[in-house]
């Protein structure tokens, strides 16, 4: 991944000398306030561990000269007052590298899947679409979710030659009550103990006029807002044959013209979706 070039300091971990990760240079611990520059990262996977970003660093001297883990980098930014000169340390926002990779080819963050069979079979397996250690530094917004879901869900019926849903205020209502019943008890369930649906009792009891109507709820990984709607739809629609592919069927019921979408954060810091449809 190419960027502008930034200044960046790190006070600890090693720059390793290439891509393989085999050899350790210098220990930044003994760099701390020594500036570096990087203008491109590279996702690098060991074995046994989960893909990485390390950025391509070099110090003015070249001593400090190859790959940092990135987590470990603070990116240095000038601003001026009143003709005085201050240094400000931030951390990078990362960039989606898969925001351009069709949803039925992406197996996991910073790699597609068409040759993988376990995404073939719509399972997922170990690894997580995106790198949960940095992008769970920069939650969704969850106003935000309920948008992208729906333009994102409607680009996907609609590549399939069905028609786009609108957003219903009724069932944006239950969607919503929904989350929060999932937040509250960790788990998704969509039945009361006597079997009745949780959401359609919330509608009789509001005195809403609605059609019967379909659920899905999903728990995800937190991130920037469109990768977890990115990785909520990848779930429901390419990754569900453990459900006998119940979300998916909803999702994409060319029947269906009508959506409500809720989210909250659940207790476990990932976020909680319902979603609504008829």
């Amino acid at each position: 991944m190419k960027y502008k070039t930034m200044k960046v300091k790190a006070k600890k971990g090693y720059v390793y000398t290439s891509t393989k990760l085999t050899k350790r240079g210098v220990h930044l611990t003994k760099y701390k306030n020594k500036v570096m520059t990087t203008k491109k990262a590279y996702l690098i996977k060991v074995p046994g561990k989960p893909a990485v970003w390390y950025d391509r660093v070099s110090s003015k001297n070249k001593k400090l000269n190859g790959y940092v883990y990135n987590n470990y980098l603070k990116v240095i930014k000038k601003s001026s007052t009143n003709g005085k000169t201050s240094t400000k340390t931030t951390n990078k926002i990362p960039v989606d590298p898969d925001a351009n990779v069709p949803l039925k080819d992406l197996y996991s963050y910073g790699t597609n899947s068409k040759n993988n069979s376990t995404q073939k079979l719509g399972l997922d397996g170990d690894q997580s679409y995106y790198d949960t250690d940095i992008f769970s530094k920069y939650p969704a917004n969850l106003d935000e979710f309920k948008s992208t879901f729906v333009e994102l869900l409607n680009q996907e019926r609609q590549s399939r030659g069905l028609s786009p849903v609108s957003v219903d205020s009724d069932l944006s209502q239950i969607a919503n009550k929904r989350a929060l019943d999932s937040q509250k008890i960790n788990d998704l369930v969509h039945l009361d103990s006597a079997g009745n649906s949780i959401a359609a009792v919330y509608a009789k009891k509001a005195g809403l006029n609605v059609p019967p109507f379909s659920e899905c709820l999903g728990f995800v990984e937190n991130a920037p807002t469109r990768m977890v709607v990115r990785e909520s739809l990848r779930d429901y629609i390419y990754q569900d044959a453990a459900s006998d592919w119940g979300h998916r069927n909803i999702l994409l019921n060319p029947s269906y013209t009508r959506i409500g979408v809720g989210i909250t954060t659940a207790k476990n810091k990932m976020t909680v979706n319902a979603i609504e449809m008829y």
